[in-house]
């Protein structure tokens, strides 16, 4: 039986954040940019997020396969 992280959201109204933490520790990489994003949810929680870039603050072909993220 495999292990799920438990994820944590919390959202602030008062800035119009949402945090959503995947797993314990601190980050190595941080990516910042500006677009839309889609959060998918059932009951049991979050599912996935999409991301929609209009624009990256970093460079994200150079960090993005350090993160484990695939690019295609």
């Amino acid at each position: 039986m495999s292990h799920s992280p438990k994820v944590k959201a919390y959202y602030d109204g008062r800035a119009d954040v949402l945090s959503i933490t995947m797993r314990d520790g601190e980050p190595k990489y941080v990516v910042v940019g500006r677009g839309t994003f889609v959060v998918f949810a059932d009951d049991e929680g979050i599912w996935s997020i999409d991301l929609e870039a209009e624009r990256w603050d970093s460079d994200v072909d150079a960090v993005f396969p350090s993160m484990k993220i695939e690019i295609w």
